[in-house]
């Protein structure tokens, strides 16, 4: 197996591409490690464990797990209506055509943990990816020396933005754990952030996690590369109304803000693969591991990528349902996420599999890498 992944990573480094980093983990010990490449090529850093990588879209299942410790406190439940917390979304809408009309229902919790609020990300073609695109403009705006945007300024704005269709019809993928992360600030009554940090980073020793890299770790800080032409180029370009990392941002992004090692992800991963308990600390109970793992979409709401084929959707997270129909080759139970820059993991409560796999990318998402490692893993150890 480990000559299998070797070679995966070596070849990946020399079709062109920078630095990458993976971690095999099975019952909690640790059966592989590797680093190959550069986190900075310009300044030939090399890829480590402790090099830090922007996660983007691995921030939501963190942001689930944050809200799961919310609904065991009692603080939110899945069913609350978002307008418990924002009175602003009593009244929402959703677009029509290209115009905006009433919701039939309200917008919940549970809709924002499934990826069925209707919530979209930005674009421009239609009225609600545009208003979406107006918010981020907004954010935008502020990072550049305007009035910040903070996470609950957003997450209140996000109420103007007409739904794409009505709470909980379909799936598809957006701002919900951007809007969930107001929630749980709102709820705890402290900043998104601070949360994350009592809660879940220091318990679990993710001492390099968090939402800028400090000045004192900036040399670990991984560059981000875009393919031009057929080349891997640097990328200065900031998405999602993300900054440069370097102090705390106003707007605190649950859905994509996070920066981490892939040795921090990983205690995160094993605590949820060990049902919510890593090294005597417990952050989750069992249950409430299993009911974020679990699969909840119905077969007319499960509109999820192509890509997806076998999946379904637990809380910010895709779940393993039917392994012989999907493009992964990994097993039943198998549970996880990627990130927009190449950051993957999976984990699975049924046999103690974890596998996480780094990159700095930008559009890179769940590379063939990932899914190769992956797929030799779980022929090594079992489905």
């Amino acid at each position: 197996m480990n000559e299998l992944i070797d070679r995966i990573c070596n070849g990946f480094i020399a079709d062109g591409a920078v630095g990458a980093s993976c971690l095999v983990f099975k019952d909690g010990r640790e059966l592989y490690s590797g680093c190959f490449g550069f986190a900075d090529r310009e300044a030939e850093s090399p890829m480590r464990r402790d090099s830090i990588c922007r996660l983007f879209s691995l921030t939501k299942p963190v942001t689930a797990a944050a809200a799961m410790i919310l609904c065991e406190k009692g603080l939110i439940s899945p069913d609350d209506p978002v307008s418990r917390f924002f009175p602003e979304y009593a009244h929402i809408s959703r677009q029509d055509g290209d115009r905006a009309v009433p919701c039939e229902r309200e917008l919940t919790v549970r809709h924002l943990l499934t990826m069925t609020s209707g919530l979209p990300y930005p674009n421009n073609f239609d009225l609600s990816v545009r208003r979406a695109g107006e918010l981020f403009g907004r954010v935008d705006a502020g990072i550049s020396g305007g009035v910040p945007v903070t996470t609950e300024m957003f997450t209140r704005s996000a109420a103007e933005i007409p739904l794409s269709f009505e709470a909980g019809s379909r799936w598809d993928y957006g701002i919900s754990a951007d809007v969930l992360g107001g929630i749980i600030e709102k709820a705890a009554d402290i900043p998104f952030g601070e949360f994350m940090h009592n809660y879940i980073f220091e318990p679990l020793g993710m001492s390099d996690t968090g939402f800028y890299v400090p000045e004192d770790k900036r040399d670990r800080f991984t560059a981000l590369y875009k393919w031009c032409d057929g080349a891997l180029v640097r990328d200065e370009g900031r998405y999602l109304a993300l900054t440069d990392y370097s102090k705390p941002p106003a707007f605190e992004s649950g859905g994509a803000g996070l920066c981490s090692t892939i040795d921090d992800y990983s205690r995160f991963a094993r605590m949820l693969c060990n049902g919510g308990e890593f090294g005597g600390v417990r952050i989750l109970g069992n249950e409430t591991v299993e009911y974020m793992t679990s699969p909840m979409l119905s077969a007319e709401q499960n509109t999820m990528w192509d890509r997806l084929k076998g999946y379904n959707y637990g809380c910010l997270m895709r779940v393993m349902t039917e392994p012989d129909i999907a493009e992964v080759r990994t097993g039943a139970g198998e549970c996880g996420w990627d990130g927009w820059t190449g950051t993957y993991f999976n984990f699975n409560l049924k046999n103690g599999i974890s596998v996480l796999f780094f990159t700095q990318i930008a559009g890179a998402g769940t590379t063939w890498q990932a899914t190769e490692i992956s797929r030799i893993v779980y022929d090594e150890l079992g489905r």
